[in-house]
């Protein structure tokens, strides 16, 4: 018994230290202190039980960037120096991440509506790719024409749009592409939105709306779930 209660203590140890790495990143990042970031991602990757956890700290992080700088709390200086936090960050979880294994997965693009090198994007693509998805990060592309052609060329089955505070409006836009080229037949869109007051639209060609990532993640599986049941349940008609 004091064997077994030694052995739990040892974990808890190690769960409490992955949860004080983690926000010791967290806090690296909102400070805008790139070599802290990777100095713990460093940590993480190597050590953590799951480093995938550290991507929901790094989107909360980089969001709450986002938020002050949104309020005029971060000029562009300090948007900047996070960004590079994240960015460091990244690079070191990504490359110690293991897909989960699950029998629900697809070839999912993740990229924003308009203005390029969106980390939001990146960080989903990231989660995506440790749920067990065929995941690719267009977080480069820079116009709603752009997104919707690198997915049809990474064969995609789903692509997540990325709308951000200041591109909520580009709704419409991103429709109007999406329905005059003809990619109803081709994949299907999701909507992510991120922000304080995220805009009430129609569903339109999105097959689903979400706001979080764990929403992001949850609906993903739940979609794949019905339209691999749909698929089964037409071959037996």
């Amino acid at each position: 018994m004091q064997l077994i209660n030694t052995a739990r203590s040892a974990w808890d140890g190690l769960t409490l230290k992955d949860d004080v790495i983690q926000r010791q990143l967290s806090d690296a990042i909102v400070r805008g202190d790139a070599e802290t970031a990777e100095a713990k991602a460093r940590i993480l990757a190597q050590y953590a039980k799951d480093p995938a956890e550290a991507l929901d700290d790094l989107y909360d992080a980089y969001s709450t960037v986002e938020g002050l700088h949104a309020l005029g709390e971060y000029d562009k200086e300090r948007l900047e120096a996070s960004k590079s936090a994240v960015r460091a960050s990244l690079n070191v979880l990504k490359s110690s991440l293991t897909a989960k294994q699950s029998r629900f997965t697809a070839r999912i693009c993740v990229g924003p509506v308009t203005g390029g090198a969106d980390l939001m994007s990146a960080i989903m693509a990231a989660l995506l790719l440790a749920a067990g998805h065929q995941a690719t990060d267009l977080s480069r592309s820079t116009t709603p024409k752009e997104l919707l052609r690198n997915a049809e060329q990474n064969n995609a089955e789903l692509l997540v749009v990325s709308f951000g505070p200041e591109t909520a409006n580009l709704v419409g836009e991103f429709v109007r592409e999406f329905e005059s080229g003809g990619y109803q037949n081709k994949f299907q869109t999701i909507a992510f939105f991120r922000g304080s007051e995220p805009p009430r639209i129609e569903t339109g060609p999105f097959v689903l709306v979400a706001r979080e990532p764990l929403e992001l993640l949850s609906k993903t599986t739940e979609l794949l779930i019905r339209t691999r049941a749909s698929l089964r349940k037409q071959s037996i008609d």
